[in-house]
């Protein structure tokens, strides 16, 4: 579970349903995970189920069939099979769906899974939930049909990151990028590292670079001149960091859509972003409120962020008027509207797909 998960939640509980939440516990993800939990209280508004090692199947079909759901979301399709076989399990009035986040890469295990979907997907879910068009491509690769793509499964927590219109000499006065992510290889830790040492080089006047986040990379930060390191930090604190930065870094190799961006975007930053986020195309607008940055070359990042903090305070400012612009367009409440409407449409048609797949 995530900040921006519970957000979408509460608003779903909001709205008069009940609501069964099962998910591992942060150890029964390893150690790195525990220590990078973050403090929710999902008890307050849902029945939760957390599991240490993986549950047996007919334990789970028997809690979720004691529970009797009118919908059931899958966010882990591929990792529990005890979800998958609480999926099959559910009757036809039950509409199942599936939530996923990753991008078409073309990779062979996708192939496969493209080759496979009438086996190992259909048999599982009605519809597919994703976050950005990058995603339904790969939804529709699956076998899903248009009519079974629910667009819009991820907001950021407005309210806690959304900030008030920043003005020209506060963002031109924090002179500090910010970057909060996992420091690990896929989400560019070291690419950001050089990168912003290479930056220092080439600038005369080189902002801070703060960085939030844990992971097997942060040695990669260690002893460069600019660079704070927090550590792991619970989202009221992120958001506390980006509304006292001046613009964020998303550096990621591969990113199926980086939610940070959103709450970035809700804080009235700049945003420099690699072009593998699925959510670069929604979030950030080249010229508008940042650029986006070819993934993993050191030398377009060090000269992104020269551009950037080269730029007067007035354009910063006009930059953080269009993230928090971009960035009103989505929000918990209007995630679990959606949500709720296409759940009562659906079981309205008896469950099932709506459209033909292929």
């Amino acid at each position: 579970m995530t900040g921006y998960l519970d957000a979408q939640y509460r608003q779903l509980h909001k709205l008069g349903n009940q609501l069964l939440v099962v998910t591992p516990q942060s150890t029964a993800l390893g150690e790195a995970m525990a220590d990078t939990a973050f403090a929710l209280d999902v008890a307050d508004y849902a029945e939760l189920v957390g599991w240490k090692t993986a549950p047996e199947p007919a334990e789970l079909v028997d809690v979720i069939r004691a529970f009797d759901p009118d919908a059931v979301l899958m966010t882990s399709w591929n990792y529990c099979k005890a979800y998958r076989a609480v999926m099959r399990s559910l009757p036809p009035s039950v509409v199942r769906i599936l939530i996923m986040d990753n991008l078409w890469r073309a990779a062979p295990r996708q192939w496969v899974g493209r080759a496979t979907h009438r086996w190992y997907v259909r048999p599982v879910a009605d519809a597919a939930m994703v976050p950005s068009d990058r995603s339904e491509f790969y939804a529709r690769r699956l076998g899903f049909a248009t009519a079974d793509v629910i667009r819009g499964s991820l907001s950021a927590d407005v309210e806690l990151f959304g900030s008030p219109p920043r003005s020209a000499e506060e963002l031109g006065s924090r002179r500090s990028f910010l970057y909060a992510g996992r420091l690990v290889t896929h989400k560019g830790a070291d690419i950001l590292a050089a990168a912003y040492s290479a930056y220092r080089d080439l600038s005369d006047d080189p902002w801070q670079l703060h960085v939030v986040g844990m992971g097997p990379l942060e040695s990669e930060f260690h002893g460069l001149a600019g660079v704070i390191v927090h550590g792991f930090l619970q989202p009221p604190q992120v958001a506390e960091l980006m509304r006292a930065s001046s613009c964020l870094l998303l550096t990621s190799r591969i990113e199926p859509y980086g939610v940070v961006l959103h709450e970035a975007a809700a804080a009235g930053l700049p945003i420099l972003c690699s072009d593998f986020a699925g959510a670069a195309p929604g979030m950030v607008q080249d010229g508008y409120n940042g650029w986006i940055v070819p993934a993993g070359y050191i030398d377009s990042w060090a000269r992104a962020m020269t551009r950037m903090s080269a730029l007067p305070p007035q354009r910063l400012a006009a930059m953080s008027d269009m993230s928090r612009a971009i960035a009103a367009r989505l929000n918990p409440r209007g995630w679990a509207l959606n949500l709720h409407e296409e759940l009562d449409r659906r079981r309205a048609a008896g469950g099932g797909r709506l459209g033909a797949s292929h």
